[in-house]
């Protein structure tokens, strides 16, 4: 069973829902005024930028970036018109600085632009994650997949250009002509199958607890996809020949119901649980720099926002997500 065949056996509580969807809240109103202040900072120090770049390749990007983002602030402008969120000052459509300083280098000039973006992801993420309706939900989930490619782009430049700085190898016991990960990718990779095995005992734990069969379900499709996700990491763990953390002990199941522990508080243990996954997924796919790794990183990163995204769903139909006052514009 997926969570949205369970989400739509609630038909009445769903069209509730669905017409409060269209009350932006505060949360979601600061959050695409914050993106669209950070857009136009952006935009401002690129033209800036351009006065000085030498490098063809950077100015290509950053002509393709500074579009991208233009193209951005035009739709992050259209929704907050729509809901009467206020704009910020646009930043001027063109910089000519004439006089050329010799400190201002190429690999400087990435540097800010490539770190603006690598600020943008966690800012995008935390946006994502305080929104309860499915529509803001996607706008910023759209900017947040749309930025990591770019995120992606930038760092293959400036590992081609030797702008960004190399990170120490992990060299395990094992041999073969593969390109080894970094010290801090091993480490990621560690960090997350520990999580996995944690919350794979708790959620175990929690689904024994629960007494709603559409939560038991859910909890259910949750535990598959911790299976998946704990060996694909074991096998990639045991290709770099990482050390495994210790696994949790075997699922058991027991009627261990208890008045004292609600559904709701089951529900948003496990929610709370999904969203401080995110921002490690984050790091994790930032702080990589070797594709194969970077790749599955990403992945992983991707699952767990569309897991996210249904979860939460579903708990707004059951009433268990506590949503933000409304804006009022």
């Amino acid at each position: 069973m997926k969570i949205s065949t369970i989400i739509n056996k609630t038909p009445d509580i769903g069209k509730s829902a669905v017409a409060k969807q269209h009350k932006l809240t505060i949360a979601e109103a600061a959050n695409l005024w914050n993106k669209l202040l950070a857009r136009y900072d952006l935009i401002e120090s690129i033209l800036i930028f351009m006065n000085y770049v030498k490098d063809k390749d950077l100015r290509n990007e950053a002509q393709i970036l500074l579009k991208k983002i233009s193209q951005q602030t035009q739709q992050l402008e259209k929704v907050m018109a729509e809901y009467s969120v206020p704009l910020t000052p646009r930043p001027p459509s063109e910089i000519k600085i004439l006089e050329d300083i010799a400190s201002i280098t190429d690999r400087y000039i990435f540097s800010r632009i490539f770190n603006d973006i690598k600020r943008f992801l966690p800012v995008d993420m935390v946006a994502f994650i305080q929104s309860t309706s499915s529509q803001m939900r996607n706008f910023f989930k759209k900017f947040l997949l749309e930025e990591m490619d770019i995120y992606n782009g930038l760092q293959d430049l400036g590992l081609k250009k030797n702008w960004l700085q190399a990170q120490p190898e992990y060299k395990g016991n094992k041999s073969g002509g593969q390109e080894n990960p970094t010290i801090i990718e091993a480490a990621q990779m560690w960090v997350k199958l520990s999580a996995r095995y944690d919350t794979a005992e708790f959620t175990n734990h929690m689904k024994n607890i629960a007494t709603d069969p559409d939560l038991r379900a859910a909890i259910s499709i949750g535990q598959d996809t911790l299976k998946k996700q704990s060996s694909e990491l074991e096998k990639m763990m045991q290709k770099y020949a990482v050390p495994l953390p210790g696994k949790p002990p075997e699922a058991e199941i027991t009627a261990q119901t208890s008045d004292a522990v609600s559904d709701r508080y089951i529900y948003r243990q496990i929610f709370r649980g999904i969203q401080s996954f995110l921002p490690i997924h984050m790091i994790a796919f930032q702080e990589s720099i070797n594709p194969a790794v970077q790749k599955k990183f990403k992945d992983l990163l991707t699952e767990e926002i569309d897991i996210y995204d249904k979860f939460i769903s579903y708990g707004i139909l059951k009433g268990w997500v506590f949503k933000p006052p409304s804006f009022k514009g």
